[in-house]
């Protein structure tokens, strides 16, 4: 077995199951920047790999994932397809490692915590089939804004227009976005004639996973339909943030993704009614104080934006207003790199359980 050196070979031991790609780089790349309380780190991807990554400044190979890849596993960091995730999970937990799930696998199931660190991180130690899950990349970008609104104001309606890079399609969405804006910066007049865009990047060798252009553009279709005319995507941000923030079910989360041609994280422009009266300025105060929460100001010129966004652990978040007359209602706009953001948060969560074990808890609660 391949280990990456640690200072503390006595500490608890870590996989990383599915480490390969932006997930698990980002996972890598966080790890550098924090206390390190681990002993063994091992990596592991389905199939045969000949990759590596790079963990505590050494280049570590990726092995073939096994049945017996979690014996003497503490915690292992899922970053799975749905579609696998559920066998390997069950292996894992059945040979006596907490798993945290990352793919939408166990979201919304009622024996599985939905956990955002500092705001249920009490969860965490509740998780009666071993496993704990986290939210998907769409409600990354908005939770812990909409949490400081609850928390200050109490939710009664909140309506999200998300703006969706290209990212949410993984390397194959990026790829495509950045063939068709090639093709398209080329010709000067393109995006001026009816069809013009679709046909000039009809040919592309790059198969695209976008159900319109990209480059120039705007889709208001992230997700596969439903039945009431919500995407998956769609219902899936309304579910979990519902889950997360304990929502009732009176209050309606109403949710439209849109894709927009940006490679990387999130903007979400939010609408939300409250109980209580409500002032731009004390949310303003509100997110000044949050620890997860950047305000921008834009009197002074400031807005979030998603270029600003990439590779930062925080959200910006801005444009914070009022309808006139409307005292319980408020507006705002939120950027985020939603990949950094789990992979901060699929690392704090493994540290909470690190140090619990260590105080001997049990690896699977019953609480």
């Amino acid at each position: 077995m391949t280990a990456s050196p640690s200072p503390s070979t006595a500490g608890p031991t870590l996989a990383l199951v599915g480490a390969t790609g932006r997930f698990a780089e980002a996972i890598a790349s966080a790890l550098a920047l924090r206390d390190d309380p681990w002993g063994e780190i091992r990596l592991y991807a389905p199939g045969v790999t000949c990759r590596t990554l790079t963990v505590r400044g050494r280049e570590q190979p990726v092995e073939t994932l096994r049945e017996d890849s979690f014996d003497g596993v503490d915690v292992a960091l899922f970053n799975l397809s749905s579609e696998v995730t559920g066998e390997w999970a069950s292996r894992a937990v059945a040979a006596g490692a907490v798993v945290i799930d990352a793919s939408s696998t166990h979201r919304l199931d009622e024996d599985v915590p939905l956990v955002v660190p500092g705001i249920n991180s009490e969860l965490v130690s509740h998780r009666p089939r071993g496993i704990v899950a986290l939210p998907g990349p769409l409600t990354w970008g908005l939770i812990d804004a909409a949490h400081v609104l609850h928390q200050g104001w109490e939710l009664q309606h909140l309506v999200v227009t998300g703006l969706i890079a290209a990212v949410s399609q993984s390397d194959r969405g990026v790829a495509r976005l950045r063939e068709e804006l090639y093709t398209v910066a080329a010709e000067p007049t393109i995006g001026q004639h009816p069809g013009d865009v679709r046909a000039a990047v009809s040919d592309l060798p790059v198969a695209s996973p976008f159900p319109a252009p990209l480059a120039l553009n705007v889709i208001p279709w992230v997700g596969e339909a439903t039945d009431d005319g919500f995407t998956t995507a769609e219902r899936a941000v309304d579910h979990e943030v519902r889950k997360i923030l304990d929502l009732a079910a009176t209050v309606p989360v109403v949710v439209t993704l849109v894709q927009v041609p940006v490679v990387m994280a999130h903007s979400m422009a939010l609408h939300a009614r409250c109980a209580r009266p409500v002032s731009p300025d004390k949310v303003r105060q509100a997110y000044v104080a949050a620890p997860s929460l950047v305000y921008l100001d834009e009197r002074t010129g400031e807005v979030p934006t998603p270029v600003d966004s990439v590779g930062i652990d925080p959200r910006f978040v801005g444009r914070i207003r009022q309808p006139k007359g409307a005292g319980h209602h408020i507006d705002m706009f939120v950027s985020a790199d939603t990949i950094r953001r789990g992979a901060t948060a699929m690392l704090t969560v493994a540290e909470m359980i690190s140090a619990e074990r260590g105080r001997g808890a049990p690896a699977v609660s019953r609480g």
